[in-house]
């Protein structure tokens, strides 16, 4: 495993099945939206199938753009009283991060306020060692492949910070393509019920099971 030369100052956190288990909103979210649209709700097998095969736009109903469904979707994520679960080891992570002085910013492809996703992170004990959240409340092209890059350099910007300077933590490929692109260190999690293989296709530096595994692997990269 190669050392990376670098000094690094900042963390960067996708939120959903990256720090919290949100797998039952995005059903009943996904659900509700096709619903909107004309389309058939998914049963939960044929859902969970779908999306570890990274195929849900094939029940977008006919006519409707895809741009236009995850749009709405992205919009209403937070519309819906569905619980989320802190994913195993998240907490521990984040505030031996915050202790040691690292930025940590989580950033998000919902489209709700900066508030919302706050105070979901205060009410699962999160927040306390978060610096930023960042959200894609006002980003358009977030509803086009789920990019974030935008965010991504809105980040840098506001911290001032070179991309050798972060690490970017996720669970999608569009999340491993933009930080490789970036020239940030990324890190794949397969808590979203990704491949290690398609994260690394995606551009992810290295894979682990989930954030529970990070400080190990940033102490083995000379990080902490």
């Amino acid at each position: 495993m190669n050392m990376p030369v670098r000094r690094i100052k900042a963390l960067i956190f996708d939120l959903d099945q990256t720090l919290v288990d949100s797998i039952e909103r995005f059903f009943v979210v996904f659900n509700s939206t096709l619903k909107f649209f004309g389309g058939e709700p998914l049963e939960w097998s044929e859902f969970m199938r779908s999306y570890r095969e990274d195929t849900l736009d094939q029940y977008i109903p006919s006519g409707i753009e895809k741009h236009v469904f995850w749009d709405h979707f992205l919009r209403h994520y937070d519309s819906y009283n569905v619980e989320s679960r802190v994913i195993e080891g998240a907490r521990e992570t984040l505030s031996l991060l915050k202790a040691r002085g690292f930025y940590v910013i989580v950033v998000t492809g919902r489209k709700s306020s900066r508030g919302v996703v706050e105070a979901e992170l205060r009410k699962l004990g999160l927040l306390p060692y978060v610096d930023a959240v960042y959200t894609a409340e006002n980003v358009d092209e977030i509803s086009k492949g789920f990019s974030k890059r935008s965010l991504m350099e809105r980040i840098l910007r506001d911290y001032r910070l070179k991309a050798v300077e972060c690490v970017f933590i996720g669970d999608y490929k569009p999340d491993m393509t933009i930080g490789a692109d970036l020239g940030i260190l990324t890190i794949g999690v397969l808590t979203g019920h990704e491949t290690e293989e398609a994260l690394k296709r995606a551009g992810a530096d290295y894979v682990i099971k989930s954030v529970k595994e990070l400080p190990g692997l940033l102490r083995r990269l000379g990080v902490l």
